[in-house]
């Protein structure tokens, strides 16, 4: 191999080490070191949210969707040139070397990236970390009892119909809820459709956040009472809240403490859902027993989710929730997928502790 090709491709492998090596440092000290992480989440992760929102909130369609495109596409390309260099090895032995490296160069830069721009919140201590924990038990008596409180506050609020807003309306409202909340320490918040059209349907997916654009997307295609929460579940991510039942908590208090009945309603459907689904698990008769107590239209609203989701079965989500539930635990969430569900206890905490609820601090 000449010599200027011998250059190269260490200089490639060298930078491969390198950015390996920052990396882990990175995570570590994030990890490690709450002086550092304070750092990270006040000189790094704010300022660019605040610069991406500022940037692209005044566009109504995805940058983040493009990003997640041209990097298939270019991961797409890379392949295919490894495999091609990879059959004609004999002729392209330098080609394969540069190919092979930037293959492996790949994944490093965009997860150093995603650790940079937003992954780095992982590492936030929970919501309830400074919560009393001890003052409650969580039990199959206190699912229960969450099951029947989250029952009778639906009932009052289909008391009267529910008008729910477009997709502009709910931003507004869920963003004045955040900044009330935040004190105005966080970039205005925006969560936009998706361009990915019907294929969340299919893989199960309400609303993402992408952590290169920091641009929240959402699913245009679920039902109007479920937009309230998922849109405020979003943002929360926005605001660099990483863990998925901080996130889910957080959309809750803001929904529930609000005064307008559609994020109210939104939040307690929500989380009946999982509530629901645990108390089943737990005790069929008992759930049949919670379940026969509430009011037609929720019922109605069970009705659609579920025929929502019997039409746009696929086996293909199984891979990617499996996909997504490695991911997770990956990041320190120990319950992969069941971490969502975990929202139930801290709702139930949050309605019944001892402590009053400007002492329990969700609004970091």
């Amino acid at each position: 191999m000449p010599i200027k090709q011998s250059k190269g491709v260490v200089i490639r492998f060298v930078a491969l080490i390198t950015l390996i090596v920052l990396t882990i440092l990175l995570q570590t000290a994030l990890q490690n070191h709450p002086a550092f992480l304070r750092f990270y989440i006040r000189n790094i992760f704010t300022p660019l949210q605040q610069l991406r929102s500022y940037s692209f909130n005044v566009l109504s369609f995805s940058i983040g969707d493009i990003i997640y495109l041209l990097l298939l596409l270019l991961l797409l390309l890379i392949t295919i040139r490894l495999i091609f260099f990879l059959f004609t090895i004999r002729k392209n032995g330098y080609d394969f070397k540069v190919e092979l490296l930037r293959f492996l160069l790949f994944p490093v830069i965009v997860y150093f990236l995603f650790l940079l721009l937003w992954g780095g919140n992982y590492s936030r201590l929970r919501l309830s970390a400074h919560w009393n924990l001890e003052s409650l038990k969580w039990d199959k008596t206190a699912l229960i009892t969450l099951n029947n409180e989250l029952v009778q506050k639906m009932n009052r609020e289909q008391n009267t119909p529910i008008v729910y807003t477009n997709l502009e309306g709910t931003n507004k409202i869920a963003n004045a809820l955040y900044h009330a909340c935040y004190k105005d320490k966080i970039a205005q918040l925006k969560v936009k459709p998706t361009s990915l059209g019907y294929m969340l349907n299919y893989i199960g997916v309400q609303g993402y956040y992408n952590p290169l654009s920091g641009e929240a997307q959402f699913n245009r295609f679920i039902p109007p009472f479920m937009h309230p929460f998922v849109v405020s579940h979003e943002m929360a991510h926005q605001t660099g809240i990483a863990a998925e039942d901080d996130a889910n908590l957080l959309a809750y208090v803001l929904g529930s403490e609000s005064n307008i009945p559609e994020f109210r309603y939104s939040a307690y459907f929500n989380i009946f859902i999982y509530a629901y689904a645990d108390l089943k698990e737990r005790d069929s008769v008992a759930a049949k027993n919670v379940y026969a107590l509430l009011n037609q239209q929720s019922r109605n609203d069970m009705d659609t989710l579920r025929a929502m989701n019997r039409k746009y079965r696929s086996s293909f989500r199984k891979f990617t929730n499996s996909m997504y539930d490695e991911y997770l635990k990956m990041h320190g969430q120990e319950e992969g997928l069941n971490t969502y569900s975990d929202v139930t206890r801290w709702v139930y905490f949050w309605e019944h502790s001892t402590q009053k609820k400007a002492d329990l601090n969700v609004c970091p």
